[in-house]
């Protein structure tokens, strides 16, 4: 029988020394970008406790995908873009009633316009912000001034105006581009040629992920409930 508030567990201590080199490993986190050639999952940092910057060169589904997965991430999301009524730009991707509606894919109450001069919700680790910035190059996101907020301006092309934005971003993501885009971001990147030789022959669902010195492809591979949503 065992006296009720003694331990049972073996009374011989590890040493400390012994303790020091024990280790566990942790596989990397971040948001689902799709997956690589061999079927495994990349995943990209796009939330940290230092505000980040994020940019997006390409189409409207793959820019749903990208903001989904965000959500499924557990970022709330608030949106700057053009109201509807208003002429389209040609430098944005979509409208605010478009981005709207993948609040009520994501079930509503997660995706919100942006207030002038807001700083949007209070983020944390377990519900970082994403500051969605679709006006184009010409109207930049202002500076991030709270933790585990990450500002992604999307972009549908690479464009002289949008060259310092893109060079400056700590994550670039963007889909396959025309060869005078591409050698326009490679030169602004100081990407090698071989890189930036792949970005015009990138499959339709790719993505070439660039950060911290590196650069990434994956297929965007949506899932069942993806193609059900965004087709």
């Amino acid at each position: 029988m065992v006296r009720a508030g003694r331990s049972v567990a073996p009374a011989r201590a590890v040493p400390a020394e012994t303790l020091a080199h024990l280790a566990v490993g942790v596989e990397p986190s971040g948001v689902v970008l799709g997956r690589d050639s061999a079927g495994r999952a990349v995943l990209v940092r796009l939330f940290a406790r230092e505000p980040m910057s994020v940019a997006f060169v390409g189409g409207w589904w793959a820019a749903r995908l990208l903001l989904f997965r965000c959500l499924a991430h557990g970022a709330a999301v608030t949106v700057a873009a053009r109201d509807p009524r208003d002429p389209a730009r040609p430098g944005s991707v979509a409208d605010t009633a478009h981005w709207l509606t993948l609040d009520q894919a994501a079930g509503r109450g997660h995706v919100t316009l942006a207030a002038p001069g807001s700083e949007g919700p209070q983020a944390g680790p377990a519900r970082p912000l994403l500051r969605v910035h679709d006006l184009g190059p010409e109207f930049p996101a202002g500076r991030l001034p709270r933790p585990w907020q990450t500002g992604l301006t999307v972009l549908p092309q690479v464009t002289p105006a949008s060259v310092p934005l893109l060079a400056a971003a700590d994550v670039l993501l963007v889909q396959r581009l025309p060869e005078p885009e591409a050698a326009l971001l490679g030169s602004a990147l100081g990407a090698r040629a071989d890189l930036v030789s792949r970005l015009p022959a990138m499959d339709d669902e790719m993505v070439a992920a660039f950060g911290a010195g590196s650069v990434r492809y994956a297929w965007l591979t949506p899932t069942p409930i993806e193609r059900h949503l965004f087709g």
